[in-house]
């Protein structure tokens, strides 16, 4: 948490300093454009937020996040054997997970200055687990239950998923600067607590903490994002900071919070058609708190200390606008440094599509 809010402390103002000088650049050129009338306009498939609209736009939009992860587990940076794990208490590991986020993404904008967005969530997680073979303090199988029954044989795998709705962001983004050379607007957005925080398995305990489709809490999410280039290349950038505005939720616990940092370039092929390269950053803390009711302490991801860290990806994707104000984009991620709590399985890759049509 420590190099969390020294990295939102750090970032978030170095951005929101460019913002004077974004504005002087807008005052200074009359020739004001409108942002998202070209592909290159337009920010990676895998960034939300990144645009603002003209008053009297409205756009309707859909998502599909999808995140793969798997192969040995990871502590810190390093590698951990199933030894390892099994000697820190555990009867079993994560072998994989996938997790998929498809949200409707609503934006209008009442004037120039102002563009509201709205984003409902549907989330769904699937995890396999593999039997690793521990013993807990007593000497029986479980690794620790308190309330609940999660013990693999080894080589044993069992696999379970959660669907449901997601939490919900509202918010507002506003325009500093529109100017073609250097653009830049502001965000405020609150994740309302829509989604599920009591999911539980067959055998009556609470899933994993990284199951539950929701947070729990209303979490404040500040923004900044600045643009800017030339016909033959553009270049954008946010910082994003999730604050969760709650101690605890109903369920005992609190997600960390998160600084995401995101860097890219687009390279138009056409007016209606560019490719993206980005690099992005996310420093999300540990889980505090605690399941308040029957849950599993038999794998990594049963324990509040086994979640968060830091993740670099690189991401190469493409955008096409078609007829002027339908828009499809595409991004792939890949991992290339992880830095991860306690023990966890590392992501492998990721994929994101974004279908919209602006009003």
């Amino acid at each position: 948490m420590k190099k969390l809010k020294r990295g939102g402390a750090l970032a978030l103002p170095m951005l929101l300093a460019v913002a004077p000088t974004a504005a002087h650049a807008d005052h200074e050129d009359n020739h004001i454009i409108a942002i998202g009338q070209r592909a290159d306009e337009h920010g990676p498939a895998g960034i939300m937020g990144e645009h603002v609209h003209r008053g009297g736009e409205f756009m309707v939009g859909l998502v599909w996040m999808h995140d793969e992860f798997g192969g040995a587990n990871q502590s810190g940076t390093r590698t951990i054997s199933d030894h390892d794990i099994a000697m820190a208490g555990y009867t079993s590991r994560t072998k994989s997970m996938t997790m998929d986020m498809v949200m409707l993404h609503l934006m209008w904008a009442p004037s120039d200055r102002v563009t509201f967005a709205l984003m409902p969530m549907w989330m769904r997680m699937e995890m396999t687990m593999l039997g690793i073979g521990a013993h807990d303090d007593d000497g029986h199988d479980g690794g620790g239950q308190h309330g609940g029954h999660h013990a693999l044989a080894p080589g044993e795998t069992m696999k379970h998923s959660v669907s449901g709705i997601g939490d919900t962001e509202l918010g507002a983004l506003v325009a500093l600067s529109r100017n073609p050379k250097l653009s830049a607007h502001a965000g405020l957005a609150v994740s309302i607590p829509t989604g599920s925080v009591s999911r539980k398995g067959h055998d009556g305990a609470f899933v994993h903490y990284g199951m539950q489709p929701g947070s729990g809490t209303w979490d404040l999410i500040p923004s900044f994002t600045v643009g800017g280039g030339s016909d033959a290349l553009r270049w954008g950038a946010q910082a994003r900071y999730k604050f969760r505005a709650k101690n605890r939720n109903e369920s005992g616990y609190r997600l960390g919070d998160r600084f995401d940092a995101s860097a890219w370039l687009a390279r138009p092929l056409s007016p209606t058609a560019a490719i993206t390269a980005r690099i992005a950053y996310a420093d999300e803390g540990k889980i505090e708190g605690h399941y308040n009711g029957p849950h599993n302490h038999a794998a990594p991801p049963d324990r509040q200390e086994n979640y968060g860290g830091q993740v670099l990806q690189a991401g190469l994707g493409a955008n096409v606008v078609i007829g002027g104000n339908l828009r499809l984009g595409a991004e792939a991620t890949l991992p290339v440094y992880q830095d991860l709590n306690g023990i966890q399985s590392p992501k492998n890759f990721g994929v994101s599509l974004n279908l919209s049509r602006m009003f």
